[in-house]
């Protein structure tokens, strides 16, 4: 047999060892791998055994994948031992960067209403800003702190059993002995995900921030000098502007949730994402355009003049083409991975 024509079953338990792995040493070991199956089962078939009960035979001897991976892996795992190591890695992703930008992104929210109409900008920022900031540090670590809680206590509760049964064997009982890993227990194959739980809740994020801005940007900011009592945003822009506006990002957010879903970049979903951005920079472009969008007393006083609109322009521009050409390379990058 072949390296390269094994059957999808060998090639899941490869998968299950190599995605334990750091990403440097997986396809490395993931070779060394396929080729000692292959070895395996042509010795196996050379002794008058089929193909597929060899290959069962060749899995069955290397073992459970993750303990497999546990002596390709680097260094030690003391405190989460190699049969849970990549699940704690895979909760600590999710974790940390979830309740990171849930703690902070909600905190500045909140504060960005709360502190409005502070004497002077620098102030209202600062007082803003580093709530939010203790905020998702916070979170990150009681992220982190839940992860190795949960899978420490899970490693410790395994070897507590295991120690119980040995006691019970002592005393005269029968010994019960441990499961022999099976091919069986190979978890059905699953497509990579393009996405991950931290990115939606980031975007998330940056959608609700979107979402809010007209709502903070129409009520006065401070309380003292020039500014005092103005909203920032021109009140005339809400019909119909911002309506369209927010409608547009309810999309974009539903977009979002599709795409972690999917668990895959698609032709079709970057051809949606597409159209929301090219529709959300031709709403932008015609109020930049066509309306003041400041408030006219800023105009009146001369703080705001004819080049806001074309910088503004130039922006949306900018990060629409942006946009449009990075997830353009993410789909095209996962596309020709499954291919």
């Amino acid at each position: 047999m072949s390296a390269s024509t094994l059957t999808p079953r060998t090639e899941s338990y490869l998968h299950e060892v190599a995605r334990r792995l750091p990403p440097g040493a997986r396809e490395d070991v993931s070779r060394e791998l396929r080729g000692t199956v292959a070895d395996m089962v042509d010795d196996g078939v050379a002794q008058g055994v089929p193909p597929a009960e060899a290959e069962r035979r060749a899995l069955e001897e290397l073992g459970d994948p993750a303990l497999l991976a546990g002596d390709y892996g680097p260094g030690p795992r003391h405190l989460i031992g190699p049969a849970h190591y990549h699940d704690f890695l895979e909760l600590l992703r999710i974790l940390v960067p979830v309740l990171a930008g849930l703690f902070g992104g909600l905190t500045l929210i909140g504060r960005l209403f709360g502190e409005a109409g502070r004497e002077d900008l620098v102030t209202y920022l600062v007082l803003s800003l580093a709530p939010a900031v203790g905020a998702a540090i916070q979170g990150a670590l009681m992220g982190a702190g839940i992860a190795v809680v949960v899978y420490a206590v899970v490693e410790r509760t395994e070897i507590t059993e295991a120690v119980r049964r040995g006691a019970r064997g002592q005393t005269g009982a029968a010994v019960e002995e441990a499961p022999r890993w099976t091919v069986e227990q190979l978890p059905p194959p699953r497509p990579e995900r393009d996405s991950t739980v931290g990115e939606l809740v980031w975007a998330g994020i940056a959608l609700g921030l979107a979402f809010a801005a007209p709502f903070l940007l129409s009520r006065p900011l401070l309380r003292e000098g020039p500014l005092a009592g103005e909203p920032l945003l021109d009140p005339a822009v809400w019909t119909p502007w911002v309506p369209l506006y927010l409608g547009l990002l309810l999309l974009a957010w539903g977009w979002e949730l599709l795409r972690f879903f999917r668990r895959r970049w698609s032709w079709a979903l970057f051809g949606v994402n597409a159209v929301l951005d090219l529709a959300m920079a031709a709403l932008l472009i015609t109020v930049l355009r066509t309306e003041s969008v400041v408030n006219p007393v800023f105009r009146e006083r001369g703080w705001v003049g004819d080049e806001f609109a074309r910088i503004g322009v130039a922006l949306v521009v900018l990060i629409t083409v942006w946009d449009l050409v990075a997830t353009f390379l993410a789909c095209r990058r996962s596309v020709e991975r499954r291919s």
